[in-house]
């Protein structure tokens, strides 16, 4: 008898730590989470790419003004939505995401991944996602992914076959001065040594004696990474 009221009274202990644990992740969640939900899967048929960055949920964490308000959940960056998808680790068969919401203060970490919201000062640019490649205290370098649909045609003839619909993938990178402007990134390697013209002759050294090319991703952030110690 003694036994089997331990056992009721453990039994109990833990539903209660199960539905305190539920709670308050329901609680913390309120504080990133719009009150939008998404279908985990939105297919297109017939069409080749994707509108994600990443179709599969991937493992992340979610940040408010630099702190960590969740970890271990699952997340996936909508590109042409403009939508990070979350879904809760204690969910294991979902059929809807919830969807956080679009702010300055919220970023997320998908993998090794960092991802913020900004609002461009370029009309033609909407607000949205960018992925950190580079943060310094002179230049940030972010890196915008975007989907561009490009309509199928079908075929004209027996020899020829249709062509589907398809979202084809492009990069475009931004630079933040200092001063919080953000602009493309020039491709030319005299307008990009012009950006670190404050230190050009610890720079021009720099690339000079690791023979970097500045045309290159990789290389340009090389640069950029020395530029911002100095």
């Amino acid at each position: 008898m003694k036994n089997n009221l331990i056992v009721v009274l453990s039994l109990c202990m833990s539903l209660n730590m199960v539905s305190q644990v539920s709670t308050n992740d329901q609680t913390a969640y309120q504080e990133f989470l719009s009150s939008k939900t998404t279908p985990v899967y939105k297919g297109y048929k017939n069409t080749m790419g994707s509108i994600y960055a990443n179709e599969a949920f991937q493992s992340g964490s979610v940040y408010k003004n630099g702190q960590l308000v969740a970890s271990n959940v699952a997340l996936r960056y909508n590109v042409q939505a403009e939508e990070i998808e979350l879904i809760p680790n204690n969910n294991l068969s979902p059929t809807v995401a919830n969807v956080i919401k679009p702010s300055q203060s919220i970023s997320v970490r998908i993998l090794n991944d960092d991802f913020v919201y900004l609002v461009s000062p370029d009309k033609n640019q909407k607000a949205g996602y960018f992925m950190v490649i580079s943060q310094g205290s002179r230049l940030t370098i972010y890196k915008k992914i975007i989907k561009d649909f490009i309509e199928g045609k079908e075929s004209a003839n027996s020899y020829s076959r249709d062509v589907p619909d398809t979202f084809k993938e492009k990069e475009q990178l931004y630079i933040v001065s200092q001063t919080g402007s953000l602009t493309k990134l020039p491709k030319g390697k005299a307008k990009r040594e012009k950006l670190l013209i404050s230190q050009q002759n610890q720079m021009s050294n720099y690339i000079e004696n690791n023979n970097l090319n500045l045309r290159k991703e990789k290389d340009f952030n090389q640069a950029l990474d020395y530029f911002n110690t100095l």
